[in-house]
């Protein structure tokens, strides 16, 4: 009995063996590694081409975002449950147009409560005044004592300051309450809208955001190293493929400081109006720097996989992987190689 379970053992073993050894290839012929020969006759060609040395013109294209300049993100000042929505994304509205309304019962009631504060502030303001007077004169007929003039004068300035701080007291109330009434702040077109009928705001709660449609223009960020190339008033040209916009334009801004962790200056250009155009789109802007010699390739040869960049060169027969650094996209469907091919190199395109 023991002997059966030995050779069980051995052979669930033996089992095992084969199966991972099957796994892994061992039954399977093997294709060495390195370069790959070419087809032989009757099979299909490879199609290659020679990388070139090009005279570039300079020019340099990326990609950005249409954004407006002049926007206003309309806040909450007051807490309470919206009841009013009047607008939608897309709107266009004036300068002063109620957008929303938010409950303002409690800002009433406290309104009422300011203002009944003032009535009886200003009624004892009044005693105050008419007592003091009357004191003022019988002290000058020498007719009540020092103490008792002087107790008149200070209830009257407590009166004029307990109705001035009734006055603020109720102007506060009134401004709370026109806060309850949301306006735009400029003629403009609403871009977002993040509030329902039903909602509760809170202060400085984002409701609406609101932006000047004469004021779009395409944000992008350039490589620094192309910043002394770059300066408020060059010319450049954007294009916005979504909506069929191409123009020649100029800088408005570069903002001289870098982004640390993309290593990227953001300029800035003004867009003309153009129907569809909206905050958010795809663009891109081209813009010039200097003409130099460089090696390129039709952008078809090259293979992208996460970070490393290859292509396939033709070398002595038989096909290699190469890894090259690439720069510009250019002209023609062409890239630009920075490193990794030299001139006359045969690239492998099909």
């Amino acid at each position: 009995m023991t002997r059966k379970k030995v050779l069980m053992a051995a052979g669930a073993l033996v089992g095992m063996i084969v199966v991972l050894i099957w796994v892994q290839g061992g039954f399977h012929s093997k294709v060495p590694g390195g370069a790959t020969p070419i087809p032989e006759t009757g099979q299909k060609p490879v199609q290659t081409v020679k990388a070139e040395v090009s005279q570039s013109s300079g020019g340099v294209t990326v990609s950005g975002t249409v954004i407006p300049r002049e926007t206003a993100r309309v806040a909450s000042r007051v807490s309470g449950y919206v009841v009013e929505l009047n607008v939608d994304a897309g709107q266009q509205v004036k300068k002063g147009q109620v957008l929303l309304r938010i409950d303002a019962r409690e800002l009433t009631e406290r309104e009422a409560q300011a203002r009944a504060a003032l009535d009886g502030a200003k009624a004892d303001m009044a005693k105050a005044k008419t007592d003091f007077e009357r004191y003022s004169t019988l002290f000058e007929q020498q007719a009540v004592a020092k103490q008792a003039y002087d107790d008149a004068k200070t209830k009257y300035e407590t009166a004029q300051a307990g109705e001035a701080r009734a006055e603020s007291l109720l102007e506060e109330a009134k401004t709370q309450l026109e806060y309850a009434r949301v306006v735009a702040p400029f003629d403009g077109i609403i871009a977002t809208r993040e509030v329902n009928v039903g909602d509760l705001a809170s202060p400085g709660q984002a409701l609406l955001t609101v932006y000047m449609p004469g004021t779009l223009e395409l944000v992008a960020p350039v490589g620094e190293q192309y910043g002394p190339f770059l300066k408020a008033s060059d010319p450049v040209t954007v294009e916005v493929d979504s909506v069929g916009l191409k123009q020649a334009s100029t800088i408005r801004e570069v903002v001289p400081q870098r982004e640390p962790k993309t290593r990227t200056i953001t300029v800035k250009v003004p867009l003309p109006e153009h129907a569809g155009l909206v905050p958010g789109l795809y663009g891109t802007l081209t813009f010039k720097t200097r003409a130099s010699e460089v090696i390129t390739i039709p952008a078809e040869a090259v293979k992208s996989v996460g970070q490393l960049t290859t292509v396939r060169v033709l070398e002595g027969g038989k096909i290699s992987i190469r890894h090259v650094k690439t720069g510009r996209n250019l002209e023609g469907d062409r890239i630009e190689i920075l490193s990794g091919l030299n001139p006359g190199e045969e690239v492998v395109v099909k």
